[in-house]
């Protein structure tokens, strides 16, 4: 059996499974260590790098490596210190190898720099680097966390460092290069690990769940994937946690289950609602969320994600690799991009983001939430009242006067027919397409920043692609923002009849409640009411009309 366990690491009359609960067990992150270059994650120019630098012996006698955590800096280091202790000339080459990836050889000193800070320890250091190497060709000196030395270690370093014997080798890693003073950075060669992306993280966690024998959706791969931030080690970690339920097959809602996400299809139906501006639906899938015990601004993150997913697809559409989704999710992000532009999704990310740095600190939190709900829901309107104040020309007169913006006048007024009339028109007078005033004041009831005002139009002619609108008596307060969305209206009517409109829209719908009176405006100017009148607003007079009801 012994002859046997030294070819094939277990008895054949042993599962994989049973000879595992002989051994302890090793977490992920161990097991799969990377143990050569190539196997490096998303480092291949660094890699490069320091293979180039050993097969042309150009290496130099100290290196720093910096990036966030589990982005393989100490494993870089370990197999750097191995390419460069490897010799021919040595009879357990292998062994020896092993053991430096293991942290475990006599000439590879790994040293926590949080556990051995002081100028003490780093006198040691100093007197060992002296002392010549065992069986390799290099003493190398692999400091960890490197920057929780304190200033007077590093100062006894210095010279060390710049100057150091021809067999000794250091490397510092650590995580927060700002804390390294620049006397030892420029004794360093310094190499920045960068964060791994996630398309790289989720290919290796698709290869450890195969030498695993564990089937999962691909949808749970990409979430662990996203969970790491940029860490491998950390998305091995959760790999783990999810293969400590024993499941042979992990489900996405088991994962949901296991690491407490919230729920993908409460988060999916409140965006749903936010994007159709119905509130009542997106208070109730709001409390269902937070009814699945997430925190208030783990709910906030989870929707800005999710409108964000969406904004990429309106710009960047479904193929993009920015969107590390499902199918069916990526479907989800289109559908609710579609109905929101890029400027209200972003008012909307912005939104949540500051709203979930105020929940945290308010005493009334949940009601922070659900007003932040509300605003989201009516993102629109909110538009709408922004166009009305860009549109309205007084604003952008810079005078220190009250002035009355005038309203836009109307065309000039000619004799309309019978059949133009709007009091009789119901139908479109020779129209060419087969799609109707009706069907194109539907489309702009259901298009935001629209909604409001659809039911302030009548028809007065629609002839080949020439829409004529005119504005009723109740949507004479909103004109101004009427006319600011003209070019909007008239987008939706082309994209509705599908060819080009010319839309033209007429101050008022009531034809014959006014009549132009033939007056100059000259005699007009001249009578003292309205020069008073002009004194007091410092207006302009724009058209002469009759309010008189008797006309004789």
């Amino acid at each position: 059996m012994s002859l046997e366990l030294w070819v094939t690491g277990r008895p054949s009359f042993y599962s994989t499974a049973q000879w595992r609960t002989f051994l302890s067990y090793t977490v992920l992150a161990r097991r799969y260590r990377s143990a050569n270059f190539e196997d490096i994650v998303g480092q291949d120019s660094i890699a490069k790098t320091l293979r180039n630098a050993i097969e042309s012996d150009r290496t130099a006698h100290a290196y720093l490596f910096t990036g966030t955590r589990g982005v393989g800096k100490t494993s870089m280091a370990r197999i750097f210190a191995r390419e460069l202790n490897q010799s021919d000339a040595l009879t357990e080459q292998a062994a020896i190898g092993d053991a430096i990836l293991r942290g475990e050889d006599l000439d590879v000193i790994e040293i926590d720099g949080a556990s051995n800070r002081g100028v003490q320890e780093a006198r040691d250091l100093i007197a060992s680097a002296g002392l010549a190497p065992t069986r390799c060709k290099y003493r190398i000196y692999i400091i960890d966390e490197v920057h929780m030395l304190t200033t007077p270690a590093f100062n006894a370093l210095l010279k060390t460092m710049e100057e150091p014997p021809s067999h000794v080798k250091f490397i510092l890693c650590t995580t927060e290069p700002h804390k390294v003073p620049a006397t030892i950075q420029s004794r360093c060669q310094r190499f920045d690990f960068k964060a791994i992306a996630s398309k790289h993280i989720a290919n290796h966690l698709t290869y450890v769940l195969e030498q695993e024998g564990i089937k999962t959706d691909v949808e749970v791969v990409a979430e662990v994937a996203r969970l790491g931030n940029g860490s491998m080690r950390d998305a091995l970690s959760i790999l783990d946690r999810l293969l400590a339920s024993g499941a042979s097959t992990i489900k996405f809602d088991d994962m949901e289950n296991l690491l407490g996400l919230p729920s993908q299809k409460s988060v999916s139906s409140l965006c749903s609602a936010i994007s159709k501006s119905d509130m009542h639906l997106a208070f109730d899938s709001a409390d269902n969320l937070i009814a699945s015990g997430i925190t208030l601004d783990r709910a906030l993150e989870v929707i800005a994600n999710t409108l964000r997913h969406s904004l990429i697809a309106r710009v960047c559409g479904i193929d993009s690799p920015l969107l590390e989704l499902s199918d069916e999710s990526k479907e989800e992000a289109v559908e609710i991009g579609a109905l929101l532009d890029e400027a209200t999704l972003t008012h909307m990310i912005a939104l949540c983001d500051a709203s979930s740095r105020s929940v945290r600190r308010a005493g009334s939190g949940r009601a922070l939430f659900d007003a932040t709900i509300a605003r989201l829901c009516m993102s629109g309107e909110l538009a709408e009242a922004g166009g009305t104040l860009k549109s309205t020309p007084a604003s952008k007169q810079p005078t220190k006067k009250k002035r009355i913006a005038a309203v836009p006048a109307p065309p000039p007024k000619r004799a309309l027919k019978a059949e133009e009339n709007p009091q009789v028109v119901s139908e479109p007078v020779a129209q060419k397409t087969s799609v109707s005033w009706t069907d194109i004041q539907s489309t702009i009831a259901t298009t935001p920043g629209l909604k409001r005002i659809a039911q302030y139009f009548t028809l007065v002619s629609f002839e080949e692609k020439s829409l004529r609108l005119a504005i009723t008596d109740a949507g004479r307060e909103s004109m101004n923002y009427i006319f600011a969305q003209k070019q909007k209206i008239e987008e939706v009517a082309s994209a509705t009849a599908k060819v080009k409109i010319t839309l033209t829209i007429d101050a008022s719908s009531s034809v014959e409640e006014s009549k132009v009176i033939d007056t100059p405006l000259d005699e007009v100017e001249g009578h003292a009411l309205v020069q008073a009148a002009r004194g007091l607003f410092n207006g302009t007079i724009v058209q002469v009309k009759n309010n008189s009801k008797d006309e004789s």
